[in-house]
């Protein structure tokens, strides 16, 4: 009986000098390096973001001229905003969003105005819109075709669309303040200023800066 005992002993400790139980500082590091190159690897070899593709559309504005999409994103970036004359907020964000558009157009950015209400109510969408003097392109989409590609259901909706028709930003309801957010997004996506126009800001800005400092 003792000697099976120390049979039993014997091989435990051959066991246990086979099995170290820390890891071994140079496997240790070992580990780490490779860990960290995959990381830098993967960083590296991710793909760039992929965004979904806007559906094409074509529809009348409010002064019966046609206006489509492709057109549009040959000057710069869309943002389309849908609404209708019952939403009071999707008011508020087109009101909102008329210094934004003022500073923003001369670098191509286009805002659309998507009007889903009824062909019955097209008198007083136009008569509206005049009254409230919005400089954006305001389209009638009465039968709710562009709203439903763009799988909208709630009012204002809006979808910010790259130069190369890809949704880049999507925007859901409105509160005061979210313009701000709305022209970071936008400036994401707009053309690069020519040198003509950069050295135009900076002349302007430094008259501004002299006009501050006299």
């Amino acid at each position: 009986m003792d000697r099976y005992k120390g049979r039993i002993g014997a091989e435990h400790k051959r066991r246990e000098a086979k099995s170290p139980k820390h890891f071994n500082l140079s496997a240790i590091v070992l580990f780490c390096c490779l860990f960290f190159a995959l990381q830098t690897f993967g960083a590296e070899g991710k793909e760039e973001k992929k965004f979904p593709r806007a559906p094409e559309w074509s529809l009348k504005d409010i002064n019966g001229n046609e206006v489509k999409l492709a057109q549009l994103l040959k000057q710069g970036p869309v943002y389309m905003l849908c609404w209708d004359l019952p939403c009071v907020n999707c008011i508020a964000e087109l009101d909102a969003l008329v210094p934004v558009y003022d500073s923003l157009k001369e670098r191509g950015f286009q805002l659309v105005a998507l009007s889903v209400d009824k062909p019955s109510d097209e008198a007083r969408v136009r008569g509206f819109v005049k009254s409230k003097k919005w400089p954006y392109i305001v389209v009638l989409d009465q039968q709710q075709k562009v709203k439903k590609a763009y799988n909208i259901i709630i009012k204002p909706t809006a979808v910010l669309i790259n130069m190369k028709g890809e949704i880049v930003f999507t925007h859901i309801g409105y509160k005061k303040g979210d313009e701000k957010r709305i022209a970071d997004e936008i400036g994401k996506w707009l053309p690069e200023k020519s040198e003509e126009e950069k050295a135009g800001s900076t002349e302007s800005q430094k008259q501004e800066d002299k006009k501050g400092g006299e």
